[in-house]
């Protein structure tokens, strides 16, 4: 059994998968680990147009029909009781997917190429300093030749295993925060024959609307079967049932009339399943030999299906990131730019869903006006251009610079947009203040609830703060939602006069 790799990959999904093809590419000699024996379920069955390039350039089209996948003209937004919508078309074709078949398709493509795939759980990462030097994990299934834990010697490692987030539990990478939309919970299943649109339209994503960060999608998966899912924040949940079942009833019924009119009388064919506080991040995320991408170290919302993508395109810059580095014996630049690579791609979704949230009309207005083509672009996850950068930076200064302007003074202005950036939308924080003393700036938070998660938060927040701003020239405190309003200081946000339905 070979124990020498020139690059191990964790994890063998899409990004895994698409890494350790890259890498072959670069002729590098690649060990995939997987915990789990394929196929397995997978949430995540809309493909972007990137996707769709993906798929093509690793030769994989006669296989999506092979499996009799959708193709994917588009996604149709429906608003609050189906009394508007809107459609944003894709610019390149692409399909909907059964993760579990679509998976499997990707990794095999890359053993086709040549990497290696195991089965098991890693463990340890091997280091020499700060050089990564190899992986330890435990094998599963019987292989391994009965051995316990087994040493692989590598000179890089990625990180794809989603969700898990290896390396962060390892502690290589950074801790595992809380983002803004934390407190969601999706809650899906898989029905047989509900009602499809006629023709064409009816093989695209339907995402239905109900009100701030509530909704439901609606994802053709076969001729047959159809993915439908509901998202609510964890209190919502705990007012509508007392099991991922009863509340999937209710949302089904009640997100949105037209969606109830679609499943209505369809019959479940899946177990209901549910993840729960699936927004975070991960910093850092990458260091000298080792990359995490995709949700192994960032992950907003699914409202529009862009995890895959962005998990592909940072899987290949993740493998040419390597490449160089083992090329000139030197990681700093090329780590320097996959960050930025990264940041510039995942910044851009993050704030892409904000604005939807914030603004869900003025947004459907725009889709169909000046912003159309580069609304469609970032739907497909080109999100580098100078096209779409420019659309966000609009975006950005009405989320964030327009009400920081609002306050007094340079200095406050600029920790207020840095406010709004982290917690607009973050949930359990119901409003923050800002006054200058003479002491230096104090912000206060007003919490619905304190938690672990919110205090980890608050504080990464204020390291920040200390090292651009200086040490202890911006002070924080924290207090019940219900406690009174600093009278002297201004208001960045306030849920109880910023309400948006």
């Amino acid at each position: 059994m070979n124990r020498r790799y020139d690059a191990v990959v964790i994890g063998g999904g899409p990004g895994g998968a698409v890494a350790s093809y890259f890498l072959r590419q670069h002729g590098l000699s690649v060990l995939i680990l997987e915990r789990t024996p394929f196929p397995r379920y997978r949430i995540g069955e809309s493909l972007t147009g990137v996707t769709g390039d993906f798929v093509r350039e690793l030769g994989l089209v006669e296989k999506m029909g092979e499996h009799r996948f959708p193709p994917k003209s588009g996604v149709k937004v429906l608003g609050r009781e189906a009394k508007n919508e809107f459609f944003i078309p894709v610019p390149r074709p692409t399909w909907q997917v059964l993760r579990s078949a679509f998976d499997a398709i990707v990794l095999e493509r890359a053993q086709e190429t040549g990497a290696e795939l195991r089965y098991g759980t890693v463990t340890a990462v091997l280091r020499d300093g700060e050089r990564v030097t190899g992986v330890r994990y435990r094998p599963s299934g019987g292989e391994g030749g009965g051995e316990g834990e087994v040493d692989i010697e590598c000179r890089a490692v990625i990180d794809a295993s989603g969700h898990s987030a290896v390396l962060s539990k390892l502690g290589l990478a950074g801790r595992r925060r809380v983002d803004a939309f934390g407190r969601q919970i999706a809650v899906f299943s898989q029905y047989h024959r509900p009602i499809r649109d006629p023709g064409a339209m009816g093989d695209n994503t339907f995402i239905f609307y109900s009100r701030q960060y509530h909704w439901a999608w609606f994802i053709p998966l076969s001729p047959d079967v159809v993915s439908v899912g509901v998202v609510m924040p964890v209190t919502t949940y705990k007012e509508r049932g007392d099991s991922p079942e009863a509340v999937l009833r209710w949302g089904v019924e009640n997100v949105n009339p037209d969606l109830a009119r679609r499943v209505r009388g369809a019959r479940q064919v899946e177990d209901v399943r549910f993840i729960r506080n699936y927004s975070y991040r991960v910093e850092p995320f990458a260091g000298n030999g080792w990359f995490c991408v995709g949700d192994a170290h960032r992950f907003t919302d699914p409202i529009f299906s862009f995890g895959v993508s962005l998990t592909m395109l940072e899987a290949k810059a993740a493998a040419a990131a390597i490449a160089e580095g083992l090329r000139t014996g030197d990681f700093r630049e090329p780590v320097a730019n996959y960050v930025s690579y990264s940041d510039v791609g995942q910044n851009a979704i993050y704030d892409f869903i904000r604005y939807f949230w914030k603004y869900p009309a003025f947004f459907g207005i725009q889709s169909q006006g000046r912003m159309r083509k580069s609304i469609i672009s970032l739907f497909a996850v080109e999100c580098h251009s100078e096209e779409v950068q420019s659309m966000l930076k609009e975006m950005r200064r009405s989320l964030y610079t327009m009400q920081a302007e609002q306050l007094p003074g340079e200095r406050l202005r600029a920790v207020g947009e840095r406010a709004l950036a982290r917690f607009t939308d973050f949930q359990g924080i119901d409003a923050i203040y800002v006054a200058e003393r003479d002491t230096g700036i104090h912000l206060s938070f007003y919490l619905d609830e304190s938690t672990d998660d919110i205090r980890e938060s608050l504080t990464d927040f204020e390291r920040e703060l200390d090292a651009d701003f200086g040490k202890d020239r911006v002070a924080t405190s924290t207090w019940p939602a219900s406690h009174a309003r600093d009278a002297q200081a201004s208001a960045i946000f306030d849920r109880r006069t910023l309400r948006v339905s």
